[in-house]
């Protein structure tokens, strides 16, 4: 039981921490891209549909990160050339998103409800032979999907990027951007990629949810948007970071689901718990900095 909730932890949380993995790029250069959710949603739906239509899971997952990495890239092109504030742009982007996708499942699908697709291709599944015979490794180490191990390998990644040149110009034009200009740095052009990466990770997290399930229902993302951007915020510009919170918000979604299967608690209270795990965990970060604060001389 609890192997199989930490399993459910890890794949829970997966998603979560390749969109916030791309929000803390932006945040990084202070443009804190908050469309994460609407990019995401729009991506599960995209995905899916390109994958069903051309049997192709990685065009789906293609597809879909370019279209996310063009949404990205349009809050950007609206805050910076249009000088609309980012926080308003990113809200509007995901309200629209909402309601953009059961708009094209009702053209496109005919039905506004839960669509399956049941002639989409499987996503390959890496199985370690060795390890069959031990239950408990087998569930934590074994199964999983190519989309995860991608979503693993890009925590590495980002830790990477933060260690370049790119980087590390990024982290100077959060800090102070005037300075970044006099020193001779393309402003416009490292936000843009940061853009530009937040927009393909969110693509990757969206088809993360919908594609291995080979169905897509509105609302699917389920505030595993707003999750992302609360584990990029207490992460921060450490990938180790945000993938520490992510896996704890990954654990309530986790939990959630057991919950829903196990207990006869309300709907509306086990639906709340990833949320209520959320705001706990902002307090406990709020409490914590401002001991840190008093405590400095």
């Amino acid at each position: 039981m609890l192997t199989q909730l930490l399993r459910s932890s890890i794949s829970s949380a997966l998603p979560i921490l390749v969109a916030a993995l791309g929000a803390s790029f932006t945040q990084t250069v202070g443009k804190l891209n908050i469309a994460i959710e609407g990019t995401m949603l729009t991506s599960c739906f995209v995905s899916v549909y390109v994958a069903a239509r051309s049997n192709s899971w990685l065009l789906g997952v293609t597809i879909a990160m370019i279209l996310s990495c063009l949404m990205s890239l349009f809050v950007w092109f609206l805050h910076r050339y249009l000088r609309a504030d980012i926080f308003v742009v990113g809200l509007g982007v995901n309200v629209a998103a909402s309601g953009l996708v059961v708009l094209l499942s009702s053209i496109l699908l005919g039905s506004k409800g839960t669509i399956f697709f049941e002639e989409i291709p499987k996503i390959p599944v890496l199985r370690f032979e060795a390890l069959q015979r031990n239950e408990t490794l087998r569930t934590l180490l074994s199964d999983y999907s190519v989309l995860e191990l991608v979503a693993m390998f890009v925590v590495f990644l980002s830790w990477l990027i933060t260690k370049t040149p790119l980087g590390l110009r990024m982290r100077a034009v959060g800090k102070n951007e005037s300075v970044a200009r006099q020193l001779g740095l393309n402003v416009d052009g490292i936000r843009i990629s940061s853009f530009v990466f937040c927009g393909l990770l969110c693509g990757l997290a969206g088809s993360m949810l919908s594609l291995p399930l080979g169905l897509f229902v509105a609302g699917m993302t389920n505030n595993r948007g707003l999750l992302a951007l609360v584990a990029a915020v207490l992460g921060g510009e450490n990938p180790l970071g945000v993938l520490g919170v992510s896996l704890t918000l990954g654990f309530s979604v986790a939990l959630s689901h057991r919950l829903q299967l196990f207990t006869a608690l309300p709907a509306e209270i086990v639906l709340a718990v990833p949320l209520i795990l959320t705001l706990c965990v902002v307090l406990i970060y709020n409490v914590l900095k401002i001991g840190e604060k008093g405590g400095s001389p």
